[in-house]
């Protein structure tokens, strides 16, 4: 763990901070690049991008606050000062980032579906260095393990998950997989959205499963998190079956067991 990168004096410069503005810079990129790319006028993308990223960081801090009442019962000034409790809860702010480009893209006469796109090549980047931000400021806990990679974490017993490493690795993967959908989509010419679509899906479901080494309070076996990813792959699963060709799969083997059984 290395949650002070280096210090100046009294002033210190914390890994998590560093790299999150260094996941933010990296997504802006990507994220300008891919609507350029289909010809969106400049103003229209940095809207998107200043009120996405406005929203996304207010809800996951209040998110933290709804999940973490006890650190702020104190004083509800420590709600304000990230210096002193810092804290953001990751999805709920993935959420309202994501709905509020779209929505914004819509009033704007942007198609949400090349918004939709560009997050599918922007965000797992992205999201990877601020993985690695999340291992070396330890502020995501892993359960205990006996692996020979185990890591410790400052104010916890034994050895953990390395939560942050894993998610990075996760991320990285899907990048991967995102590059070579996209060769196929463009030899099948798949609908707009449907990378977008690929990439909540396959998040969703991996972020779901590795939520289990995750250290959490639980909320009927399950943790707020994964509750959180059960909505989003519910909402990924939807727009697959009316975007991807689920409906027209799902008549074709309706009509099959219809003729069978006549």
């Amino acid at each position: 763990m290395l949650p002070i990168l280096f210090s100046i004096g009294p002033l210190h410069l914390y890994s998590l901070s560093f790299f999150l503005v260094l996941a933010w810079c990296v997504f802006s990129l990507v994220f300008w690049k891919a609507l350029r790319r289909e010809a969106v006028e400049e103003e229209r993308i940095f809207d998107l991008m200043f009120w996405g990223t406005l929203v996304s960081a207010i809800v996951a801090r209040v998110g933290f606050i709804v999940l973490h009442p006890e650190l702020f019962a104190r004083s509800i000034l420590k709600m304000f000062a990230l210096w002193v409790v810092p804290g953001l809860a990751f999805y709920p702010g993935l959420v309202a980032g994501v709905l509020t480009m779209v929505v914004l893209a819509k009033r704007k006469g942007l198609r949400a579906a090349l918004v939709a796109d560009a997050l599918a090549f922007a965000l797992p980047g992205a999201l990877s260095i601020g993985a690695i931000g999340a291992l070396l400021g330890g502020s995501v806990v892993g359960v205990t393990t006996k692996l020979p990679w185990a890591v410790g974490v400052v104010g916890y017993p034994g050895l953990r998950h390395p939560i942050g490493g894993y998610e990075a690795i996760l991320l990285l993967l899907v990048l991967l997989v995102i590059g070579v959908l996209e060769i196929r989509a463009k030899r099948r010419d798949w609908p707009l959205g449907l990378l977008g679509i690929w990439f909540f899906l396959i998040i969703s479901g991996g972020n779901f499963l590795l939520e289990f080494l995750v250290e959490h309070q639980l909320y009927w076996g399950l943790s707020a998190n994964q509750w959180m990813l059960i909505i989003i792959l519910g909402q990924a699963v939807g727009a697959f079956y009316v975007r991807g060709g689920g409906r027209e799969g799902v008549k074709k083997i309706y009509g099959r067991i219809r003729r069978g059984t006549s």
